[in-house]
């Protein structure tokens, strides 16, 4: 199970290293200096001075495309930048850019080879128009454009209008040949529309056939990886399981791998489709549906890893003899799983196009008067803390506090913890309390001292009481459950009515049933040994004498 969520985090690490989000599959920006504009984005000086005009932006464009025509994919991104993105779901903005440079790239060449002394090169002006037009797609008719305007930021992209309407002006043109002198751009969706059948560029329900053909290889592929990391994750655990022999039944386990099924089906709808080229409107609904749905299945997963590695250590706890591990693995497994459902709580939100960070910053704000109104329930909680960290007792172990509370530690949990009294009622008390109180833990003792007084009659002859004292320390150095250099055997006091004397010996036990044990054989010893030498206890008593008065006597003759 270690190494099951090892390999997660190196998966998402993998993803972290090469600059890419595991979820949007999005590449983060490069490490050029950034100059922070005053609207919505951060534009590099670079990219500034190549979308100054009109001109340089149709420039870096061409240049970015020839690029990727001679096989550099990675000058997608140079391209999109060129184009104005606002408009689109964050999530779908890369895909939406390479796509929408693809169509924009093959719609040119089939238009006009471009002069670029013939775009304007002015910084402030009005949109700048390359072609604006109708078609005719199908039976319908479209407005569509391609052109230059200066967005919000200062610089001048392709329009809005041109991203969402190239898909139509390309499907216009896809027919036509490119324009003499022009390198037509080839991948290998083009190439494979190419061998696709007529029909399957016939719309049906809002969608073109050749599309609706793809997401049914794509839902019998995401299925197939469903299935495979299903069967993959369920036999490295029922490995596991015989190899550490875990409590954990085999239907279970089939059960509890459901989540890292449905996140390889998400993860793998979620890249393939991408690949369908869907017009922005429906690409931007599966895209935030697939970062729904991986999302929600990447935090149901990291549950089950939380599962896996508590049941591992959950075994680890129950073959020690401390007990109080036993209480830390549940309340770690618990805190844990809050803070990935947290986690995950913010990853959601940021799937459904939340604010995330004006929500976490009115939490700021209101965490103060929450945790003012909670201040109890997070002393409890720092004082759970504490007592896990301190380990003044184990569960099980006989306590006595302060205000005469004593009894056996039943249950430490998050805010308090229970004691199982002499009378057999529960005590709970807060653990902000109990972390400071005085704790006087009778279960943590190596030896229990037992301390009595063998009050002799007076009677007893000196000789007895002396053989009796050695007598007892004979029988001390017989038993194995005394520690000998500790115990003490001595004539103490001479009391109004007795003759004292001191016994004091530790018993080198660990439980109370131990101690009763052990304390009842050497009391049965030491009053067989009284027996056997005749020597008797003596109990509290007076003895009255009467004196019969002599002058009273000689009063009464007179």
């Amino acid at each position: 199970m270690i190494r099951l969520s090892t390999f997660a985090l190196l998966f998402i690490c993998q993803f972290a290293w090469s600059g890419i989000n595991p979820l949007t599959m999005t590449i983060s920006g490069s490490n050029e200096k950034v100059i922070p504009k005053a609207n919505t984005e951060f534009i590099s000086s670079d990219l500034q001075e190549k979308l100054k005009n009109p001109q340089e932006t149709m420039r870096t464009f061409l240049m970015a495309m020839e690029k990727v025509k001679s096989g550099s994919t990675n000058a997608f991104r140079e391209a999109s930048s060129t184009l104005d993105l606002s408009q689109i779901d964050p999530s779908a903005r890369q895909i939406t850019g390479t796509i929408t440079a693809e169509r924009l790239i093959n719609t040119l060449d089939r238009v006009a080879k471009i002069n670029l002394f013939h775009i304007p090169v002015y910084e402030t002006g009005p949109k700048w128009i390359f072609r604006k037009q109708t078609v005719t797609v199908g039976d319908n008719v479209y407005d569509v454009e391609i052109a230059i305007v200066k967005t919000i930021d200062g610089v001048w992209k392709f329009s809005p209008e041109t991203v969402s309407s190239i898909e139509n002006f390309y499907t216009s043109v896809a027919n036509l040949k490119v324009v003499e002198g022009v390198t037509e751009y080839r991948n290998w969706r083009s190439r494979l529309k190419e061998r696709m059948p007529a029909w399957a560029s016939d719309e049906f329900l809002i969608l073109k056939k050749g599309q609706w053909l793809g997401l049914i290889v794509l839902s019998l592929f995401s299925l197939a990886a469903f299935a495979f990391i299903r069967f993959i994750a369920t036999m490295y655990l029922r490995y596991k399981v015989n190899h550490k022999s875990l409590d954990f039944l085999e239907d279970d386990q089939f059960k509890s791998t459901l989540p890292f099924g449905f996140l390889a089906f998400s993860i793998s709808w979620l890249i393939g489709i991408r690949f369908l080229e869907f017009d922005v409107e429906m690409l931007e609904i599966f895209i935030r549906g697939s970062y729904i749905m991986t999302a929600v299945c990447s935090v149901w997963s990291v549950l089950k890893i939380v599962d896996y590695i508590s049941l591992h250590f959950e075994k680890i706890a129950a073959s020690t003899a401390n007990k109080f591990d036993d209480v830390l693995v549940p309340m770690l497994k618990k805190t844990t799983k809050v803070f990935v459902v947290a986690f995950g709580a913010i990853l959601v939100a940021h799937s459904l196009t939340f604010d995330v960070a004006s929500i976490l910053a009115g939490l700021g704000i209101g965490g103060v008067a929450v945790a003012l109104a909670a201040k109890d329930t997070i002393s409890n909680l720092f004082g759970s803390v504490t007592v896990i960290i301190d380990r003044p007792f184990q569960i099980g172990d006989y306590v006595s506090l302060e205000k005469n509370i004593e009894g056996t530690v039943e249950q430490v949990g998050f805010r308090s913890t229970r004691l199982r009294t002499p009378y057999n009622s529960i005590v709970t008390l807060p653990n902000s309390v109990l972390a400071n109180m005085a704790i006087d833990n009778y279960g943590m003792r190596k030896f229990r001292r037992y301390k009595t007084f063998l009050q002799l009659e007076y009677s007893t002859p000196l000789v007895k009481i002396e053989e009796y004292c050695e007598r007892i320390r004979y029988l001390i150095q017989l038993n194995a459950l005394i520690q000998k250099e500790t115990a003490v055997v001595s004539l103490y006091e001479m009391n109004s009515s007795s003759l004292d004397i001191m016994l004091t010996v530790f018993f080198l036990t660990d439980s109370f049933k131990g101690e009763l044990s052990a304390r009842h054989k050497f009391i049965y010893e030491i009053l067989k040994l009284a027996e056997e030498l005749e020597v008797k206890f003596a109990y509290p008593s007076q003895t009255i004498f009467l004196e019969q008065n002599k002058n009273l006597e000689i009063d009464k003759n007179l």
